[in-house]
């Protein structure tokens, strides 16, 4: 059931209440709805046509005056209106944020694959997660299956492994081969279906979020998270009116639930943490992403896979028999031995024949200093402070960047092939951020060193817990929305386990 915030001025009350209404909201609102639990989805977009393919459109003008703020440090140069900027299709890399029902998977390319085993270990520079990827397995097999993706997981993510792409093509009567290059292993990735990439739209068991037992409130901004003694006792909700061109609030009315999820993004979830003014001082703090260069920066100089390995790497050919994955692809990216080795991030080297080039993107490291903040400026609706949000390097970037090139160069010469590439100086107006937003609340074993526990409970409030990649304590490689909604499930369940008794159930009975 979907509602209009602006239709609304009774307190709203629910078992748990979910803030945001991407991958990672609609998974675990989903998840808990489907055990049994009231549920509520709040979303600050406007109530819009969600059959027109193209409905995210609809609410740019909103997300010009709700999202602006300041965007610095490399923004300043690079992606001035980060904060702000339209998705614009294949004629740039560079598409963030949305404020509508389905968040950013209204846009997204559906590119998944685990994080490596090593993303969760801590090494210099990378401080490691409180959980590791065997933890995560189980989960990953779930969303494998949750989102219609190809094959079994089998162990350790077998349906991503070059092996198994080379097998399933074989048996479609393609030339196929695994390519192998010194120091750096041949990774798979899977592009799910595009009736599976919107998560407002896509269905769960024939249904969709809006359809399900979920009550799904758009056009609900949340204005504060009150938290008193270590618990949070309800939310302030604002609504806009119908004025497109001048917005203004509507109605304002309160949520109370027994559990809350907060689930808007890295950028997000740290200025309404910031909004709600509790909190420790990481709040905000180790804004991460994956680079990506605006242009071609990698040159191929000679080629150095052949015809077989390059139909592996670029999927050429293999067409999917259950029609629910668009494409395969593979990507280069250093061992973990040779990451460990050298003390760098990992990156991904596109395959490319001579006379061909391609973008550079890799594993950023953690900064504190990379950060999102609130700024003095406020939003012209509802009075609050905006973003500022600062992207800054750190030494460790420009020896990833230098590093993995270096080796790759190498390896390919070992097979009579080779690349060129910039200087790291020279690549300074290159970088994009590429839709990743990583950081800001992240995962730890203690307060003193994050937002959130192993859990995803916030550190020192008992009912508030943080979903999406904000909670990552470091990037890995893959692209995170597969571990987006691993982590969902995970916590659904985590939920789920601790809500079937009191004190959950007995504010309902």
């Amino acid at each position: 059931m979907i509602q209009n915030g602006k239709n609304i001025t009774a307190p709203q009350k629910a078992q748990v209440c979910v803030i945001g209404s991407g991958p990672a909201g609609v998974t675990a609102a989903w998840e808990l709805s489907k055990a049994g639990l009231d549920v509520i989805l709040l979303d600050g977009g406007r109530q819009l046509d969600y059959s027109l393919p193209q409905y995210f459109q609809e609410s740019w003008p909103d997300k010009v005056k709700l999202y602006n703020g300041v965007a610095d440090g490399i923004f300043a140069s690079n992606e001035p209106s980060f904060l702000i900027l339209p998705y614009v299709g294949n004629t740039s890399p560079a598409w963030e944020r949305e404020r509508v029902h389905g968040g950013t998977s209204t846009h997204w390319g559906g590119q998944s694959r685990p994080l490596d085993p090593i993303t969760f270990e801590k090494r210099p520079g990378f401080p490691g997660w409180p959980i590791t990827r065997t933890d995560l397995d189980p989960y990953y097999a779930k969303a494998a299956t949750f989102n219609h993706l190809f094959g079994a997981y089998g162990t350790n993510g077998v349906n991503f492994t070059a092996e198994f792409w080379a097998s399933e093509m074989k048996k479609q009567g393609l030339q196929s081969a695994v390519p192998q290059l010194e120091h750096f292993n041949a990774e798979m990735y899977q592009f799910m279906g595009r009736q599976w990439l919107n998560f407002a739209t896509r269905t769960f068991d024939g249904k969709t979020i809006g359809d399900s037992a979920v009550r799904v409130i758009v056009n609900a901004t949340l204005l504060n998270i009150m938290e008193q003694g270590g618990s949070v006792r309800g939310l302030k909700v604002a609504s806009m009116d119908d004025n497109p061109a001048n917005p203004q609030k509507a109605t304002e009315f309160t949520v109370t639930a027994d559990l809350y999820i907060l689930a808007c993004g890295a950028v997000a979830n740290a200025r309404q943490r910031l909004l709600s003014g509790f909190g420790n001082n990481l709040v905000g703090r180790y804004f991460m992403c994956h680079p990506l260069s605006h242009g071609s920066i990698i040159q191929t100089t000679k080629t150095y896979l052949s015809p077989a390995e390059s139909n592996l790497m670029n999927g050429s050919g293999w067409a999917d028999p259950t029609g629910n994955i668009n494409s395969i692809t593979g990507r280069f990216t250093a061992d973990a031995d040779t990451a460990r080795s050298h003390g760098i991030g990992r990156c991904w080297f596109w395959a490319q024949d001579a006379g061909n080039g391609a973008r550079m993107y890799f594993e950023m490291a953690p900064n504190y200093d990379s950060y999102v903040a609130l700024d003095k400026t406020t939003d012209p609706v509802f009075g609050q402070p905006q973003t500022h949000i600062h992207w800054a390097f750190s030494p460790l970037d420009k020896k990833t960047y230098e590093t993995n090139c270096s080796l790759f160069n190498d390896a390919a010469s070992k097979r009579s092939g080779g690349i060129s590439w910039p200087k790291w100086e020279a690549t300074a107006n290159q970088w994009v951020v590429n839709g990743h937003h990583i950081g800001t609340t992240r995962m730890s074993a203690s307060p003193s060193e994050g937002v959130v526990d192993q859990n995803l409970k916030v550190h020192g409030v008992d009912n508030l817990y943080v979903a999406g990649s904000s909670v990552f304590p470091s990037t890995g490689v893959s692209n995170p929305t597969m571990t987006i909604v691993t982590l969902s499930l995970r916590l659904a369940e985590h939920l789920r386990t601790h809500a079937v008794g009191t004190p959950f159930n007995a504010v309902h009975a």
